[in-house]
């Protein structure tokens, strides 16, 4: 459509000179015909001129046809009064520069308010569209790091912490690579041993789990909290075709580069590497890998490649620079998870000395108990004693002097009742002669041997020598050797008292649950041993009399010695004494 220009319409060009030929914006004016017919510096240097007046005379179909901005399909609107807007609208001008523009077109009225064209504005936001996404980047990548950050910071626990990490790497709300891989140091940083993989294993798997988390629509946030989502089959078959893997960090390859120079480094194909780094991006089927080192303190923990191998993308410096950041937070959780791990070693250590501490402690109590009780017994054995000794003196006297026959049998039971009263008496001085011996480690196997020669010696043969089954280790126990022999010895002879020749005793030790277990058992025909059970029932049970004191006093040693007694059967129904004491581990462990 023409236009016949009419003198209400025509555009003032030396208004629009003296306002915006010096203005850092660009301005144009297309009359009603489009027609430029004013063109700014700003405007000539944006869309590519040499000078302004080269593009006065010239249609709107020039400009559209370099910045293709739709300007001209909007020019009729325009001069309808509407007004055009475009930002950020990414072109190439007249010159082949890459620019990013805002062009902005209004109604240019004049006076009489008749619309005679359209004055255009362009801008060029290229340095600050540049500088806005850098800003956005670098925001996005604080943003990723603050949440690892914070996931990291809510777990002590080391394969939390390097699944966490991994997600970081893998996750498209991450750093969005495809596949990561991890290697933790030896104490010696010779070599990094392959700890953990993330990724899909082929293309088919990857579209199944990105289409199903796309799906899911978690943020990077989320996907750290749900361990869930990484522990999937995938990332277990890629964890296992590292596990165990030993790469050097002394030899030539891109590993040991990175280790050494503690620096990140982005690998493109093979042709210029080693063997050695060959082999590994064979065994990775990789063919840009980008790897970066862990380092705490100055030291080499371990090394983190990944890479595109699903996508093909190509790898590019600032990715590299932003593995090796979270590379760093790997570190710093690698050392907390470490001190963590050694602090609740160590406090288990203090517990453990602590309740050693605890024990000799109560040990002592109980040593110091004995031995007042040992020389509180010895003073009260001592001072009836000797009353003993003149009233079976007197009585053995009267009786043989020949005197009353009716005072006879009175003067025999006076003699019996000092015997037994004697013989009291001298378990009790056992017991005291034995509380000031000190304590020790005491192999048992041994203590059982001699207790169970005292017993020949003590009872004149007068049975057979007991059957023994001692175990084939060292027992230790901890106590006072002295004490425990007199306890033992008091259960043997307890057990002798009734037996017959067709009774045969069998000793024997062993390990029960932790406890050192010593059982005294009988064999022989069923009236012996039924006989030998009652009296181990009346001994155990609530009877009195000399045999029950001993007794008594025996299990008062043993239960100062942290053991037990009592009377149990055999698999094969048989009776037999069991008598329980603490194993002194320490001793084995000399």
């Amino acid at each position: 459509m023409e236009y016949v220009r009419t003198p209400s319409t025509e555009i003032d060009v030396t208004f629009l000179k003296s306002h915006f030929d010096n203005s850092p914006l660009g301005f144009f004016m297309i009359n009603r015909c489009g027609v430029i017919e004013y063109f700014n510096a700003s405007a000539a240097a944006i869309i590519g001129f040499g000078r302004a007046d080269e593009a006065c005379g010239a249609p709107v179909q020039d400009i559209e046809s370099v910045i293709n901005c739709d300007l001209s399909d909007c020019f009729n609107a325009i001069l309808n009064g509407q007004t055009f807007q475009k930002k950020e609208h990414r072109c190439t001008n007249r010159l082949g520069h890459f620019a990013i523009l805002n062009v902005f077109g209004s109604p240019y009225r004049m006076p009489t308010g008749e619309i005679a064209g359209v004055l255009g504005i362009v801008q060029d936001v290229t340095d600050i569209s540049k500088r806005k996404a850098d800003l956005e980047e670098a925001i996005l990548e604080l943003s990723i790091l603050s949440q690892v950050s914070e996931a990291l910071s809510s777990t002590a626990d080391l394969d939390e912490v390097l699944k966490i990490i991994l997600t970081g790497v893998t996750a498209n709300q991450g750093l969005g690579f495809n596949r990561a891989f991890l290697f933790l140091a030896n104490e010696s940083g010779e070599y990094a041993e392959g700890q953990l993989a993330v990724g899909p294993r082929n293309p088919d798997e990857a579209g199944q789990i990105w289409s199903r988390l796309d799906s899911q629509k978690k943020t990077l946030k989320e996907l750290l909290d749900d361990y869930s989502e990484r522990e999937n089959s995938s990332n277990y078959t890629l964890s296992s075709f590292i596990a165990g893997w030993r790469v050097s960090l002394t030899d030539d390859s891109f590993f040991s580069r990175a280790a050494r120079e503690r620096c990140g480094i982005n690998i493109h194909g093979k042709d210029d590497l080693s063997s050695t780094s060959r082999d590994i991006m064979t065994r990775l089927n990789s063919e840009n890998l980008a790897v970066v080192p862990i380092v705490g303190k100055g030291k080499i923990l371990g090394i983190i490649a990944a890479d595109n191998r699903i996508t093909g993308k190509r790898i590019i410096s600032s990715e590299v620079e932003l593995l090796q950041i979270f590379a760093n937070h790997t570190a710093v959780a690698i050392e907390r998870s470490r001190l963590y791990d050694n602090l609740l070693e160590h406090t288990e250590e203090l517990e453990e000395m602590n309740k050693q501490l605890a024990e000799s402690q109560e040990q002592i109590i109980r040593v110091e108990k004995m031995s007042v009780i040992g020389e509180l017994t010895s003073s009260i054995a001592h001072e009836l004693r000797n009353p003993l000794t003149v009233i079976g003196g007197f009585a053995n006297l009267m009786l043989s002097s020949g005197g009353n026959d009716s005072n006879t049998e009175y003067l025999n039971i006076i003699i019996s009742e000092t015997k037994r009263a004697e013989t009291v008496l001298h378990h009790v001085l056992d017991f005291s002669k034995a509380s000031r011996t000190k304590t020790q480690e005491i192999d048992f196997n041994r203590l059982v041997v001699q207790t169970s020669g005292l017993l020949a010696s003590k009872t004149r043969n007068r049975h057979r020598t007991p059957f023994m089954r001692l175990a084939s280790e060292k027992l230790a126990v901890w106590g006072n050797p002295d004490q425990l022999q007199h306890a033992l010895l008091q259960f043997l002879l307890a057990a002798l008292d009734e037996m017959t020749d067709e009774c045969l005793m069998e000793l024997s030790t062993g390990i029960h649950e932790g406890m050192i277990k010593f059982t005294i058992g009988f064999n022989g025909t069923e009236e012996s041993r039924a006989k030998v059970l009652k009296t181990m029932k009346q001994v155990f049970g609530n009877s009195t009399g000399t045999q029950k004191l001993s007794i008594i006093v025996a299990g008062e040693t043993l239960r100062y010695h942290g053991g037990n007694y009592g009377l149990e059967s055999s698999e094969e129904g048989l009776p037999r004494i069991y008598i329980e004491l603490p194993q002194y581990k320490g001793g084995q462990d000399a």
